[in-house]
């Protein structure tokens, strides 16, 4: 019988923002056993960061665990330190990040890119769509959102330390867990 070594269990996070909490994720559940590969895909916004931040252990301070369980070889990591998370992180467990200056075209303002996407995927007018793209910015946390729609994607991406960069795919392979 081939070994489970990752278990996510109906995973439900939120995020308290200024404007209340926001649901990141609702029940999220999958295994993975020993010698598979695991890639989590998804649209933007649809939650993959936040899953695969949450199974590292490197949500933001904001972000509430509502209910669920990671369970990895055996051991429910939600319920870890940090100091114990990282004894497990690089030998157990580990995750290369996505640059995120590379997420957006840096020569088209950020309101463009953002409504664009919206307009491909949703049946909503243009106006809406930056209307929207406003929300989402002011949601995650964007100061000055509104002059943030008319300026390039490097006015505001900063990443203070290491932990603050987004994931693009995590695939899970033999025993120990690794994103490429």
């Amino acid at each position: 019988m081939v070994k489970k070594i990752l278990e996510v269990k109906d995973l439900e996070i939120s995020f308290t923002t200024f404007a209340g909490k926001v649901q990141a994720i609702r029940d999220v559940s999958f295994d993975l056993h020993e010698g598979e590969t695991l890639a989590i895909v998804g649209e933007s916004g649809s939650g993959k960061s936040v899953t695969t931040r949450s199974i590292m252990g490197l949500l933001s301070s904001n972000a509430v665990v509502e209910n669920g369980e990671i369970v990895f070889n055996g051991e429910d990591i939600l319920k870890k330190s940090e100091k114990q998370m990282q004894k497990i992180r690089g030998k157990d467990i580990s995750m290369i990040f996505q640059d995120p200056m590379t997420s957006l075209d840096p020569t088209m303002k950020i309101g463009k890119q953002v409504a664009e996407s919206l307009l491909k995927h949703t049946k909503v007018s243009k106006k809406d769509a930056l209307q929207k793209a406003l929300e989402l910015l002011e949601l995650v946390g964007i100061p000055n959102a509104k002059n943030r729609l008319k300026n390039l994607p490097a006015s505001i991406f900063w990443w203070p330390t290491s932990t603050d960069h987004h994931c693009s795919c995590f695939n899970l392979l033999s025993r120990n867990i690794n994103c490429r």
